[in-house]
């Protein structure tokens, strides 16, 4: 979630934010928020209650953890009630924009996002076929091309580097990255070199060179980017 969505919900129900909603879509925020509300309305359990957001593969969940003694029936009832309209809604609602949706896959996207995501993941497709060589056999989820717009052409210029090297000096299949991965704060890039002879130091090198700055670099374009855009100082 943005920084300006989180601070909204965090100034407008402080007492009852989580963490957790900060890992949550910017398109379930006004959900997010219409079920603080509700909590409002069930009454002044600020002291009383804890509640906690998860993303599920079906739609959003919210937990909530009152004390038992401090509540009766007709507020347990309400708080259900809420929790099952945020899970529906959240089944119905488009991840990026807020707008009518649908799941498609693990997301929820309305018609407009979802053939956008089809077209990146056609490209980040592309991107993988082109330079499968470098990567290990059986490497799951740990080389995942799926970074956010911003990082797309670091990421993407860094590998064709990368595997031109590897071509031009006949070593593919001894140097694999063996992680990829973007947390929501930071990109995370690992190599390993099997069988390298000495002869191919500078190379290492180079290569490791190639991935320090992409990670500096990535970090700087995702400071700029959560800022509120590329000439965010």
């Amino acid at each position: 979630m943005s920084p300006d969505n989180i601070d909204r919900i965090r100034t407008m129900h402080r007492a009852y934010y989580h963490h957790s909603i900060d890992g949550l879509p910017d398109g379930w925020t006004q959900l997010i928020m219409n079920f603080l509300h509700a909590m409002d309305g069930i009454g002044d359990l600020t002291d009383s209650v804890s509640i906690r957001f998860e993303r599920c593969p079906d739609g959003c969940r919210a937990f909530v953890f009152p004390e038992m003694s401090r509540w009766h029936p007709e507020q347990m009832n309400t708080l259900r009630i809420a929790q099952r309209e945020l899970y529906g809604l959240s089944q119905q609602t488009c991840e990026i924009c807020g707008n009518p949706g649908a799941m498609e896959g693990k997301r929820v996207l309305c018609i407009g996002h979802a053939g956008g995501v089809a077209e990146k993941a056609a490209r980040e497709q592309a991107l993988y076929d082109e330079v499968a060589s470098l990567f290990p056999e059986g490497h799951g989820s740990a080389i995942d091309l799926g970074v956010p717009e911003h990082l797309w052409d670091l990421l993407s210029t860094t590998l064709r580097a990368i595997l031109k090297l590897v071509e031009s000096e006949d070593i593919v299949g001894k140097v694999l990255i063996t992680r990829i991965e973007f947390d929501g704060e930071a990109l995370f890039v690992r190599v390993c070199y099997q069988n390298l002879e000495a002869v191919f130091l500078g190379i290492q090198m180079s290569i490791n060179e190639m991935i320090s700055d992409l990670e500096v670099l990535s970090d700087e374009a995702t400071r700029k980017h959560n800022l509120g855009g590329s000439d965010a100082s």
